[in-house]
């Protein structure tokens, strides 16, 4: 039943329930008006339902063309996920990304840059990690992770290649109770860069 189903009548059902009419659907895709009434029709047909009542002015989704839309969405943005991600392929992008971030640095940063990385490379994944001190260098070194942020210099490698990606103010707390908090009451400023 299902086998003679095409995406360009499910692209058909979705944008004539996105615009409230088969004029309007037409429109934009740039069809006659006839065409997408014939795709439609055609799209009941097959799938045995009704999926607009056209009893009125305008017509209105069915229970099942209500039910039925959602599936419609869900294919047309796995194909098109799929040919996002095959253009990628053809154009040498990952297909993953995976990153591990030192716990010092800001996540919110991170999020920000990850956030925009998606727009413009939407079929790449990111699987992502936080992990304290040299957490990150460990990760490339044992291959779970192909991209790593780190705070600070103390965990070098020769066999990774550092680049400085931004300062970050750090500043220096303890409890009062620690031994350093106890050495003396005065307030004393760390001089930048010392931490």
């Amino acid at each position: 039943m299902l086998d003679v189903l095409t995406l360009d009548q499910l692209r058909t059902f979705v944008t004539v329930a996105d615009s409230g009419s088969f004029r309007s659907g037409a429109v934009r895709l740039s069809r006659v008006q006839s065409a997408v009434s014939h795709a439609i029709a055609n799209l009941e047909a097959e799938l045995r339902v009704t999926l607009f009542d056209r009893s009125g002015h305008r017509p209105v989704l069915t229970p099942e063309g209500q039910a039925l839309l959602a599936n419609a969405r869900d294919i047309l943005l796995r194909v098109d996920a799929m040919r996002a991600r095959a253009r990628g392929l053809g154009e040498g992008v990952e297909l993953e990304l995976s990153l591990t971030v030192d716990t010092l640095f800001p996540i919110k940063t991170v999020g920000a840059a990850l956030t925009e990385m998606r727009v413009v490379y939407p079929a790449v994944s990111i699987r992502l990690a936080v992990e304290p001190l040299g957490g990150p260098i460990t990760a490339l070194i044992e291959k779970r992770s192909s991209l790593a942020i780190l705070v600070g210099e103390d965990f070098r490698d020769p066999r990774i290649a550092l680049e400085a990606i931004s300062s970050l103010e750090q500043v220096a707390v303890v409890s009062p109770k620690h031994p350093l908090g106890l050495r003396s009451k005065r307030v004393s400023v760390v001089p930048q860069g010392v931490v």
